[in-house]
């Protein structure tokens, strides 16, 4: 490759590899003395600066980097395994691994394993919120393996049995309760008798 068209969104990179600004920050220089070297290594290079709002491929990779920073599921990203520009750093190690590129996959716990380990242990998660965020979930799944179609039926209905069982239990507690309320209230109330003109 010896001839180069740049294009940036970054008028004061440009501006600085073009030498018409100085590079300030210390963290900067030696990307703008690479930069340099890269450029004094090709015959002709052309910098020019394109606005944002007209850089539809930057502006749709921008788009795209920040889809997959907030994505929650998992997404294939195929990665192109070769050096554009060679690497910053002249390390040993590194120069024995040009023209390859490393994706490491971030172990992330996976959203259903709280919910299996609540559904099949009975284990909630030390954080308050997320135990209560736990139970609201699981009550709209059930943890099956193994079953098989009638067996997996028969459970069903002895779950809705249950579930028949459990209101009755509630509302005769709630009856009970009800009943306490009415007697202790009773017993703080005295009958007393009213007539016409009495103050």
């Amino acid at each position: 490759m010896s001839r180069l068209k740049v294009f940036g969104d970054s008028q004061l990179v440009i501006r600085q590899i073009l030498s018409l600004y100085e590079v300030k920050k210390p963290e900067f220089i030696p990307y703008h003395k690479y930069a340099l070297k890269l450029i004094t290594s090709l015959d002709c290079v052309t910098l020019e600066h394109v606005p944002r709002k007209e850089n539809k491929q930057a502006d749709a990779l921008a788009n795209l980097a920040s889809t997959l920073a907030s994505c929650s599921e998992e997404i294939n990203v195929h990665v192109c395994q070769r050096w554009v520009v060679p690497p910053l750093s002249h390390d040993i190690k590194e120069k024995e691994q040009v023209g390859v590129v490393s994706v490491y996959e971030i172990e992330k716990e996976d959203w259903r394993q709280p919910l299996i380990d609540y559904l099949r242990h009975g284990k909630l998660p030390n954080d308050l919120r997320h135990k209560t965020e736990v139970r609201r979930r699981a009550s709209r799944f059930i943890y099956f393996q193994g079953l098989s179609n009638e067996d997996n039926v028969r459970l069903r209905l002895e779950e809705l049995e249950a579930l028949d069982e459990k209101r009755l239990e509630a509302q005769q507690q709630l009856e009970c309760y009800q009943a306490r309320l009415c007697r202790a209230f009773n017993k703080k109330v005295r009958p007393r008798s009213f007539q016409e003109g009495d103050r």
